[in-house]
């Protein structure tokens, strides 16, 4: 992937433009490293680094130790820019002219790259990663938006915070929501600029966007910690209530949360087998199945991040009572849609899953909910 991001920028036009590269190896055993070294380039000055890993927020701030040039551009290894990203950028900097502006370019999936259903989703009507199916160039957004796979910020507004991005966040997510947030003390605003395009090299299925979501919910609460005043922004709200309604619950709806909180993970996995079973579906069909499938991947990956919060902000019990609540408000629906899509469209039901989706689908006409040694869970009067 980085020989790939390096090949494009050497390719970058207008020839005389100048710029530098700096490359952080965040702790890799892959040959990247070596790579590096070897790098030789005409085109533009690369700075190579590395250091024990650590995530991308202490990688990014060890970057920006090296950098030289007054506007800075964050990206990724796995991101490979158009030929004139780096102009489009400088363009609109120029014409903007605001010292306090970033430039958010467009990062979309390459044209060569198999879609799944899920990478549709997430950078489309689900904006679970990116949210430019519902964007308008030349607008401004808020802090939220500070998208660093392909953003441009001056290098004189990041100095206003030299702590740079906060290494209490792991995992890549809100880690530069926070920087963002920090640096709207400071005035910051993000204007988007379609023309200024990068190819995005990760494919994704409904498994892999699911752990995703569950680190996001986890990184959410960091951000919780650090800065209360966004509970609104981070769904805390949403699990305050869930756990408030399940207390309050009747017996039979807190009998079931017992039983799914008990085989939770059976649970999610067969939902998410339900979801990958129709990932990789031909056109015809995807585009058929395009409005269900988009709802049960929004309620799925809805949960995963809502579990992912519950798990770091709850202690373990409350956590997985929480969770099995989320699912059950979620799941059960989603996939009652979805099952109704596929029977009016005369699609098979995977092999397997045809219990899961009559359980899910169909809960108060079946009670069956298995515990967690594989045992029928009973719950009767529902």
């Amino acid at each position: 992937m980085l020989q790939r991001a390096l090949d494009a920028y050497e390719r970058q036009q207008p020839a005389g433009l100048a710029f530098e590269l700096v490359v952080v190896d965040d702790g890799s055993s892959d040959g990247t490293w070596e790579l590096l070294q070897t790098w030789t380039s005409s085109r533009f000055v690369l700075r190579a680094a590395r250091q024990a890993n650590a995530g991308p927020a202490a990688a990014r701030n060890r970057a920006l130790t090296e950098v030289r040039a007054p506007i800075i551009l964050f990206t990724g290894d796995d991101i490979e820019p158009a030929p004139d990203l780096l102009h489009r950028h400088l363009e609109a900097h120029q014409q903007w002219a605001d010292p306090n502006l970033a430039v958010l370019g467009l990062t979309r999936w390459p044209a060569d790259l198999p879609l799944t259903a899920t990478m549709r989703h997430v950078d489309g009507p689900g904006a679970e990663q990116f949210s430019y199916h519902y964007m308008h160039d030349g607008a401004e957004y808020d802090f939220r938006h500070l998208y660093t796979s392909n953003v441009s910020v001056p290098a004189g507004l990041l100095a206003l915070e030299p702590d740079g991005f906060c290494t209490g966040f792991p995992a890549a997510a809100f880690e530069d929501a926070e920087l963002a947030y920090r640096l709207t003390r400071h005035g910051l605003s993000i204007r988007y600029h379609a023309r200024a395009v990068a190819w995005h090299h990760h494919p994704y299925t409904a498994a892999s966007f699911f752990r995703r979501q569950l680190a996001c919910g986890a990184m959410a609460d960091v951000l919780w910690t650090r800065w209360p005043r966004l509970r609104r922004w981070l769904s805390l709200d949403d699990l305050e209530w869930a756990r408030l309604e399940l207390l309050a619950a009747p017996r039979q709806r807190r009998d079931r949360a017992r039983a799914v909180a008990a085989c939770l993970d059976l649970w999610q996995d067969r939902v998410i087998a339900l979801a990958e079973a129709f990932d990789r579906t031909p056109p015809a069909t995807s585009d058929r199945l395009a409005g269900p499938l988009d709802g049960l991947l929004l309620a799925l990956f809805r949960y995963a991040y809502l579990r992912g919060l519950a798990t770091a902000h709850l202690e373990p019990a409350a956590a997985d009572r929480v969770s099995a609540a989320c699912f059950l408000d979620l799941l059960p629906p989603a996939t009652a849609t979805f099952t109704h899509a596929l029977h009016h469209l005369g699609l098979a039901i995977p092999v397997g899953l045809a219990s899961t989706l009559t359980a899910l689908a169909a809960p108060g006409r079946r009670d069956d909910w298995p515990g967690p040694s594989g045992a029928t869970t009973m719950a009767r009067g529902e």
